[in-house]
C-alpha cells in the first residue's frame, strides 16, 4: 500500500517537471512576424447602375509589406448578395483588380451588398470591403413622354440616376423593350398604382395609348414583358377603333376612364368593381353628353367621385361611390345653382391647392369668362367663388389651362404666351412668350403614388411648358419645367429636355 503511494506521488512529481520544462523551452520557440496588411480606398459606400450598363470601379491598395504591383502574389473576387432572397444568394461579378462590368443583375427594390475581397496567395490572408448596389432597368423612376412623329407615336423616357441626380434619356422605349407597336396618333399617357379589381395584384401601370388602341402595362417588377389591351378589361364590346382618352386616378385604387365614345367608366377595387360601369348617365337610364373635363377627387381614399359636367343641359353631374348612375349636385350655396349653369364650360381640373378645390371655367353666350371654385366630394357639394373673371381679357381666347397646386393660380395658354391669373387679387400677367414656338401642352404634374417623397413633391410644384417648332417638329421638341413662386413672383427655369418631337402628353413613373 506504501509502495503505490509511492509510485504515485513520483509519477506526478514527473510530470510536473516534463510540464514545467516543455513551458521554458516553448519561451524561447516563438518568432514574431509582421503580418501583411492592406488599405482598400477608391471604393464608394454606395453605387446605383443601369441593368444592361456598364460600371467600373478602380479601387487603390496600399500593403504595409509589399508595394502591391505585383498582382500575381494576390487574387481578387468581385460579388453581390441579395439578402432579400431565401436563401441568401451570392451572386459572382467578376475576378479583377479592377471591375469593368456590364451589370446583367435583376433589378430588385432593395439594394445589393456588393463586396470586393483581396487574398494573398502565399499566406490566404484576406481582406475585404462592402458597397451597397442599386439596380434599376430602364424604367424605374422618371419622366414618360408621348410624343407624335411624323405622324405616329412615340413614347421615350428619362430615367432617374440618384447617384448623379440626373436623369439618362431612352428613345422609343417600347421599340426595346417590349412587342407593343403604337400605331396611330398619341393620345393618351398617364401612371398611376393600380389594383386589379378581381386578382387584387398591384401594379404601377402606365396606360399609353393612341387613336386605334390603349395597352395597359404593369411595370411593377420594372419590365415591360406584362401589358394587355384596354379591350380585355372593359366589360363590354367597342368595335375598333377604340381607346382611351383620359383616365384619373384619385391617388388611391380608385379610377375614371373616358374612353373614345365619350363614355366614363370609373373602377374601385375594393368593391371588386372594374372599367366597364358606364355612369355617364342618369338613375332612368338617360344618357348624358359630358364634356371631355372631368374632375376627380384628387386624395380621396375610401369612396369614388367624379364631377362631370352635361354639355347639352349645360349643368354639373356628380358619380359617387358604386353607383351605376350619376345626378346632379344639392347644395345650399346660392354662389351657384349647379343644375342650371348656362354657360359653356372651357376647362375642370381638381387640384390640392387650398386644402382640395375644382376648378371649372366657364363662357357664356357673350363671351365672358367665369370662374367657379367648388369643394366637392362623395359627401358634399359646396361652391366657394363664381366670379367673373374681368380683369384677364386674354383668358375668352385661351386652348389650354393648368391650376397650381400651391397658389391656386389659373396658369393658361393664349397663342404662344402663358398667362398667369390670380383670382385671389384678380391680377392677370404674361409669364412666359414662347415666341414663334408652337405649345403643345402645359400642366402640372399629379403625383399619385409616393406624394410624400420630397423629389416628387417639389416636381408637383412646377409648371410644365411643351413646346416645338413647327418647321421641324420631329426633333424640336421641348418640355421646360418653371418655378411658380408666391405673391405673383416672376417664373424662372427649373429644368428642361429637349430635342424630343411633339409633344402630346408628360407623365411621371414613380
Amino acid at each position: 500500500m506504501i509502495k503505490n503511494k509511492i509510485s504515485i506521488v513520483f509519477w506526478l512529481m514527473v510530470t510536473a517537471i516534463m510540464i514545467s520544462s516543455s513551458c521554458r523551452k516553448d519561451l524561447g520557440n516563438y518568432e514574431y512576424k509582421e503580418i501583411n496588411e492592406v488599405g482598400i480606398t477608391d471604393i464608394k459606400e454606395s453605387y446605383e447602375a443601369i441593368s444592361g450598363q456598364k460600371i467600373e470601379i478602380r479601387p487603390t491598395l496600399q500593403f504595409t509589406k509589399d508595394s502591391g504591383n505585383d498582382t500575381s502574389k494576390y487574387s481578387y473576387e468581385w460579388f453581390a448578395v441579395d439578402d432579400s432572397s431565401a436563401p441568401v444568394v451570392k451572386k459572382p461579378i467578376a475576378k479583377t483588380h479592377d471591375l469593368n462590368w456590364v451589370v446583367n443583375l435583376p433589378s430588385i427594390p432593395k439594394r445589393y451588398l456588393g463586396y470586393y475581397v483581396v487574398t494573398e496567395k502565399s499566406t490566404g490572408i484576406t481582406w475585404r470591403t462592402t458597397f451597397s448596389l442599386k439596380v434599376n432597368t430602364n424604367i424605374a423612376d422618371g419622366w414618360l413622354i408621348l410624343n407624335e412623329v411624323n405622324n405616329e407615336a412615340r413614347l421615350d423616357f428619362y430615367n432617374y440616376l440618384s447617384s448623379s441626380q440626373n436623369f439618362l434619356y431612352y428613345n422609343d422605349i417600347l421599340s426595346s423593350q417590349t412587342t407593343i407597336k403604337l400605331s396611330g396618333k398619341p393620345k393618351l399617357l398617364y401612371f398611376y398604382n393600380r389594383r386589379d379589381p378581381f386578382s387584387n395584384v398591384s401594379g404601377r401601370a402606365i396606360f399609353v395609348g393612341t387613336d386605334k388602341d390603349t395597352y395597359i402595362i404593369n411595370t411593377q417588377n420594372n419590365t415591360f414583358s406584362s401589358y394587355v389591351s384596354m379591350l380585355s378589361i372593359i366589360n363590354g364590346y367597342a368595335p375598333p377603333p377604340y381607346y382611351a382618352q383620359k383616365v384619373r386616378s384619385q391617388a388611391t385604387w380608385l379610377a375614371y376612364l373616358l374612353d373614345s365614345k365619350g363614355q366614363l367608366f370609373f373602377e374601385n377595387s375594393t368593391q371588386a368593381t372594374a372599367f366597364g360601369n358606364r355612369v355617364n348617365r342618369l338613375s332612368n337610364g338617360q344618357l348624358i353628353n359630358i364634356s371631355p373635363y372631368f374632375a376627380e377627387y384628387y386624395g380621396g381614399t375610401l369612396s369614388s367621385y367624379a364631377l362631370m359636367y352635361d354639355v347639352d343641359n349645360k349643368r354639373f353631374i356628380e358619380h359617387k361611390d358604386i353607383n351605376t348612375s350619376s345626378s346632379v349636385p344639392a347644395t345650399s350655396s346660392t354662389l351657384l345653382d349647379p343644375g342650371n349653369v348656362g354657360m359653356d364650360l372651357m376647362y375642370m381640373d381638381s387640384t390640392p391647392a387650398l386644402s382640395g378645390q375644382t376648378y371649372a371655367v366657364f363662357k357664356d353666350s357673350k363671351g365672358k369668362v367665369f370662374l367657379a371654385r367648388i369643394v366637392c366630394n362623395n359627401t358634399a357639394f359646396d361652391p366657394v367663388a363664381f366670379d367673373e373673371v374681368s380683369t384677364a381679357p386674354e383668358m375668352a381666347n385661351a386652348t389650354q389651362f393648368a391650376i397650381d397646386p400651391v397658389e391656386g393660380y389659373v396658369m393658361y395658354l393664349a397663342g404662344s404666351k402663358i398667362y398667369r391669373y390670380n383670382p385671389f387679387d384678380r391680377s392677370n400677367t404674361m409669364v412666359v412668350d414662347l415666341g414663334s414656338r408652337k405649345v403643345s401642352l402645359i400642366k402640372y404634374h399629379k403625383m399619385l403614388y409616393n406624394r410624400s417623397n420630397v423629389r416628387y413633391a417639389e416636381y408637383a410644384k412646377k409648371l410644365i411648358i411643351c413646346s416645338y417648332d413647327e418647321a421641324n417638329p420631329a426633333t424640336s421638341g421641348k418640355m421646360e419645367l418653371y418655378n411658380v413662386p408666391n405673391l405673383n413672383g416672376a417664373l424662372t427655369l427649373f429644368g428642361s429636355f429637349d430635342g424630343l418631337g411633339k409633344i402630346v402628353e408628360v407623365s411621371y413613373r414613380e
